[in-house]
């Protein structure tokens, strides 16, 4: 009976004061060997016990008659029924199928004017180096012939490159409400 009382306020998060239960039964322990010691002999019950790192408090309630239910002999509450998946789904911050499709069909498009731009660009680049080397000789033609091959190499890794201008367009795009879900979808490209 040293041990101090538990008040409301020593309770975390949905952990409450069992109703209808003496005050002074209710006691806050930090020894752990004790407090699994009253437990095994039926003097206490666990309430709250600290997990991990939190700092909330160790609390027991004390039974005076030594007829403390044993450990696990509780039934546990029933689990939340299969199929139930809309309050998970909001409490992850998961799309739905429609604002998933509408994220990806953006993501499509914005690949298409991406690919555009930037071979169109390319395009035009490399017909222009290929138009010049017929007519260069020495140092020049080494200088555009390097060129044009960088030129074919960026050609060949434009996929991850318009990949990643589409991510970067799509996520500043703030009227796309559906952009906070793209920390969802990979870039990789297969």
């Amino acid at each position: 009976m040293s041990l101090p009382v538990a008040g409301d306020d020593d309770f975390f998060g949905s952990n409450r004061p069992p109703a209808g239960v003496d005050p002074q039964h209710l006691r806050v322990i930090n020894d752990t060997a004790l407090r699994s010691r009253l437990i095994m002999a039926g003097i206490a019950e666990g309430l709250q016990s600290p997990k991990g790192p939190q700092r909330i408090k160790s609390i027991i309630r004390l039974y005076p008659a030594f007829d403390a239910p044993r450990p696990g002999s509780k039934p546990r509450p029933p689990r939340a029924a299969v199929g139930t998946s809309e309050p998970a789904r909001t409490a992850y911050g998961l799309p739905t199928v429609e604002e998933l499709n509408a994220l990806l069909n953006r993501v499509q498009q914005a690949e298409r004017e991406v690919s555009r731009e930037l071979q169109g660009r390319l395009n035009g680049d490399i017909d222009r180096l290929k138009k010049q080397i017929g007519s260069l000789e020495g140092d020049a033609f080494e200088r555009t012939f390097r060129e044009l091959e960088s030129l074919m190499h960026q050609r060949r890794e434009l996929a991850s490159q318009v990949r990643d201008e589409a991510f970067r367009r799509v996520g500043s795009d703030a009227a796309l409400e559906e952009r906070k879900y793209l920390r969802l979808i990979s870039r990789e490209i297969r």
